[in-house]
């Protein structure tokens, strides 16, 4: 049960936002355009469309309102997601890669759904060499211990592969965000 102009905490994550010349939106005009919409304590993580804000709303009406807000003041359809700080520490408290892992070269990656189990199956039987992945849910975790430049994993490859729509950052990103869900307002 929702108690009404109680404010909740939202980690707005956008699609593609800001990479290679595309889908450019300056962070600050994004800010001054949610606050003026209503959202409250809205802040932003970097350029690449990691927004913090408190709402009333349920994060499912929040992201409709943010991505209408986009295309009405900013021309773009940009897929985008919702999660909270619970969302967030169990992404992180589930990571199912072990080993020694660099955290900018762990990626945790939020799917639109579950895929279909025989996607999943059929990726898995692919050789993606060092590179490896796991599915909890619709997280996605993937590791490239040569990094990103080269990899075959990647937030398209695994879109194409589950038929899903993906946004995702790394370790280190998400807890920064953690970090700044928790003291947001």
């Amino acid at each position: 049960m929702r108690i009404e102009n109680t404010l909740f905490t939202y980690v707005v994550l956008l699609r593609a936002v800001n990479v290679a010349g595309k889908n450019i939106i300056k962070m600050s005009d994004l800010r001054q355009e949610l606050v003026h919409v209503g959202f409250q304590h809205v802040s932003t993580y970097i350029q690449s469309g990691n927004i913090l804000l408190a709402s009333s709303d349920t994060a499912d009406l929040v992201r409709q309102k943010v991505q209408q807000l986009i295309l009405d003041k900013f021309g773009l359809a940009i897929h985008t997601f919702v999660v909270d700080a619970e969302f967030i520490e169990r992404a992180l408290r589930t990571i199912p890669i072990t080993g020694e892992l660099l955290p900018n070269r762990l990626f945790i990656t939020v799917l639109d759904k579950t895929p279909q189990q025989v996607l999943v199956d059929t990726l898995q039987t692919a050789d993606h060499g060092s590179e490896t992945f796991a599915l909890v849910g619709n997280i996605l975790y993937f590791y490239l211990p040569e990094g990103a430049a080269k990899a075959k994993l990647s937030n398209s490859y695994f879109e194409k592969k589950l038929q899903v729509t993906a946004t995702g950052r790394n370790l280190n990103t998400y807890q920064k965000l953690l970090e700044l869900a928790k003291n947001v307002g």
